[in-house]
């Protein structure tokens, strides 16, 4: 059904995305037994049910929106009770699938739940608060995900690894501030204060650029010092293909392009504790 696929943002490329990275920090850890896969299967379902509780939160912004439309009217169609409704299910399955895998697990699981309800609702709406947003965002679908498919697959207190977290935290902070750009109309309309909003397009642009070279300098040096200069300058090279895509200025062009760098990034990043 078309409307489910726009409020859960599975259109290409984001299911592949979300895969991603509900699954790349299991890689670190090069163990899949049943309990990753659920924890996995946890973390993918957690991911996704904060993007029909987002479209149910935004449909005010959206809908001044034109290339966001299509998701006030996915809502709209399906009836706003019935998309709350569907959000809270989808985070109660995703914990209960957490729990039957470890108290690890429910509490990564958890804290990528309450963060998604921190950034969508009232009164707190973090995605209306500057930085706030990008930043719980990026914790929430990169950071927390990769730490709790790696603790699930038993992954073990790492330097080098936590580098490469933090590497991708910070570039997923960056891609989420860059993502809110093109919106900048609708937020502002109704009062949404985001960095776009606040200090300008151009101002946010830069501060994506500067958080993905600091991205670019953890995973490299994580993946340096894990698995030698020659991962670490393809990982690298990955990450960066994202910087010639940050002056892109619809987000028509930005799914297309940026997105699509985002998600190649991510699945070699991925596969270099498979193939190393």
């Amino acid at each position: 059904m078309p409307a489910l696929t726009y409020l859960h943002r599975l259109e290409h490329p984001f299911g592949v995305h979300y895969a991603c990275c509900a699954a790349w920090g299991a890689c670190y850890a090069t163990r899949f037994d049943l309990a990753v896969v659920i924890a996995v299967l946890a973390n993918f379902v957690a991911i996704i049910s904060g993007n029909p509780l987002n479209a149910y939160a935004d449909v005010r912004n959206d809908i001044h929106t034109a290339e966001k439309r299509h998701l006030a009217r996915a809502v709209q169609e399906i009836g706003t009770n019935k998309v709350l409704a569907l959000a809270i299910f989808e985070m109660i399955f995703a914990q209960a699938l957490a729990i039957a895998v470890s108290w690890r697990v429910a509490i990564g699981v958890g804290l990528i739940l309450v963060l998604y309800l921190a950034y969508n609702l009232e009164p707190i709406r973090l995605k209306r608060r500057g930085y706030s947003g990008p930043v719980v965002l990026a914790i929430a679908a990169g950071l927390l995900p990769s730490i709790t498919a790696y603790a699930a697959a038993g992954g073990q207190a790492d330097p080098a690894v936590w580098l490469v977290f933090s590497g991708v935290a910070a570039l997923a902070t960056g891609r989420a501030l860059w993502w809110a750009v093109p919106d900048r109309a609708g937020d502002a309309h109704v009062g949404s204060r985001t960095p776009a909003v606040v200090y300008g397009t151009r101002h946010a642009v830069n501060a994506t650029t500067q958080l993905t070279v600091g991205g670019l300098l953890l995973v490299g040096g994580g993946l340096w010092f894990r698995f030698g200069p020659m991962w670490a300058a393809v990982g690298v090279a990955a990450c960066s293909a994202f910087l010639f895509a940050r002056d892109l200025p619809t987000a028509r062009q930005q799914l297309r392009y940026g997105m699509s760098m985002a998600v190649v990034s991510t699945i070699v990043l991925a596969s270099i504790p498979l193939l190393a």
